[in-house]
């Protein structure tokens, strides 16, 4: 898949080069971001670090055919080095992402403490004609309400832990929407996982009642059949959004169900808090005997691997300038606790600086105990 890249990159460059032009800029659209994340992992006692260093690249494209057909390309390019990659054994195997069935990723460079990687995120051609819209290729399929977990994301479900992801992991797949008005329409997507793959295809029919938005769902997770549902409005001033996703049983599985409920409320002070909760019915609901025992490899069915899980967040723009965050995650039954705070500054109109820190605690032998704790600093240059 070299030949891939070097096409993309090299019509990039030209779009980049050509950037003056009234004409290339109706045809051709471009943008995306250079970051660097220095990272540092530290032990329970805080006395043994390691440490990461990343530097990442998105080039997002789209070329415009005609007023009909487009075709869309994104690709990350990644380069990692320190100690983060001499000591987590097979480092690269873990970049891909496993939803794609068809592999276009190429690791340019990797040795021992060094990696440079590339994938196309999303390479797609789009068709629309009136109220039908037909994509099919690598994209991104958003079936989700809800900002922390989302159970109706049956084909690309993303890791909340994951904040330097912004864009989500695609699947290959094609999908049709037709919309009926401004408040209904229908969509049915086909897609292929990984190098198995395996099938997921579904559809999904929203429309507008009661003052909600509201969506359901019908279709087929791999093995499983799979019905599910979401909404969103407010009560009173406050949002309210939810998302339900049920499997059913079949010869190699019991049924289990993922419920998301979240609420939130914006003050006339800046302040912006919100409550999110998490049922997954498949989940561990009691303490850890070993560290090894709990798993944050996320898929659709598998949101969190507790059963039950709380999450309070908030955000206050502290000047025009600084931003401050923060999430508290806690799994009763387990008793996991994960605290991430953020500051992000904003150094120019296009260059943003985060401050961002993560914090595991979980009852181990019936005691509180520190997993580890993770520092990270980013700079992120936007184009």
């Amino acid at each position: 898949m070299k030949w891939l890249y070097l096409m993309l990159m090299l019509f990039s460059t030209i779009t980049c080069l050509a950037d003056d032009s009234t004409t290339v800029k109706k045809r051709l659209e471009l943008n995306g971001y250079i970051k660097n994340l220095e990272s540092y992992t530290f032990q329970d006692d805080f006395r043994k670090s390691i440490s990461g260093n990343f530097l990442h690249n998105r080039i997002n494209m789209q070329w415009n055919l005609s007023a009909r057909i487009n075709i869309n390309a994104a690709i990350r390019n990644r380069l990692f080095w320190g100690e983060e990659v001499k000591m987590l054994p097979d480092f690269s195997a873990q970049l891909r992402n496993q939803n794609e069935a068809i592999n276009l990723q190429k690791a340019w460079i990797q040795n021992a403490s060094l990696i440079l990687h590339s994938n196309a995120e999303r390479l797609n051609l789009v068709f629309q004609h009136k109220s039908l819209k037909v994509i099919t290729g690598r994209q991104r399929i958003n079936w989700g309400i809800t900002t922390a977990w989302n159970p109706n994301d049956i084909f690309n479900a993303y890791n909340f832990l994951d904040f330097d992801y912004e864009e989500r992991p695609g699947v290959d797949a094609c999908r049709i929407q037709y919309s009926m008005d401004d408040f209904s329409g229908a969509e049915a997507a086909f897609a292929l996982l990984g190098t198995s793959r395996e099938i997921v295809s579904a559809m999904k029919y929203n429309l507008n009642k009661w003052g909600y938005d509201i969506q359901l769902n019908a279709g087929w997770y791999k093995n499983h059949p799979v019905a599910g549902a979401g909404w969103a409005g407010n009560i009173l001033d406050a949002g309210f959004r939810g998302e339900v996703q049920y499997y059913l049983k079949n010869k190699a599985s019991v049924s289990h169900l993922n419920l998301s409920l979240e609420a939130d409320y914006v003050w006339k002070s800046g302040w912006y808090l919100s409550a999110a909760y998490l049922l997954n019915n498949r989940g561990m609901g009691n303490p850890l005997s070993s560290m090894q025992n709990i798993d944050f490899q996320i898929s659709p069915e598998n949101l969190m691997p507790t059963r039950h899980n709380v999450m309070l967040g908030s955000r206050k723009e502290i000047t025009p300038l600084l931003s401050f965050g923060m999430n508290l995650l806690y799994a009763p039954g387990t008793n996991l606790i994960i605290f991430f705070p953020s500051l992000r500054y904003n150094l120019a109109p296009n260059l943003d600086a985060d401050l961002i820190w993560q914090s595991f605690f979980a009852e181990l032998n019936q005691q509180l105990t520190a997993l580890n704790h993770r520092g990270f600093l980013r700079l992120k240059l936007s184009f």
